[in-house]
């Protein structure tokens, strides 16, 4: 970290690159994300309680809109964008629009790390409940949590199947 007139320069990784951020040290993620055209991070509440603008930092979702840029130095960032291999979108991705798991698509963002690291850090099939308890935390003003919980357990089905069909 390079502190210099009262802004500083961190270093961290950015969806698998090496990436150079700017500013104020208590300014946001949110917003230096953002200011690099990462516009998949969106902000709403501004106090971490929506989700809307959850990352993941070195694989655990945060509220980046509360996540000081000093907090990234030598670190790990992966938004929305990141989750996709080059054009070809995750498996939670392609889960979600197969399901129908949004309506205006604002949240989605957000909702998609926070599944992505649920899935990443449990084994099996998930239950409504685990999903639910996963995911809480996010709001969706279009109430489209009956689709997301169904796209997240779907693919938790799938990869339980996809290992146990490699394994016979």
């Amino acid at each position: 970290m390079n502190e210099m007139n009262d802004e500083i320069t961190v270093t961290c990784r950015i969806n698998g690159g090496e990436a150079t951020l700017q500013g104020d040290p208590a300014g946001s993620t949110v917003s230096a994300l953002r200011a690099r055209g990462l516009y998949g991070v969106r902000e709403t509440c501004g106090l971490g309680v929506c989700g809307t603008c959850t990352v993941l930092l070195d694989g655990e979702p945060v509220s980046s809109c509360i996540v000081p840029l000093y907090a990234l130095d030598g670190r790990n960032v992966q938004t929305v964008e990141g989750a996709a291999n080059g054009e070809e979108l995750s498996d939670l991705q392609k889960q979600f629009i197969e399901s129908q798991a949004f309506q205006c698509s604002f949240c989605t963002p957000g909702f998609l790390a926070s599944a992505q690291a649920l899935l990443d850090q449990t084994e099996g099939e998930l239950s409504w409940q685990e999903v639910e308890e996963g995911l809480q935390g996010h709001l969706c003003r279009c109430g489209s949590y009956e689709a997301i919980n169904e796209a997240v357990r779907t693919c938790s089905r799938n990869r339980n199947c996809a290992a146990d069909c490699a394994a016979s």
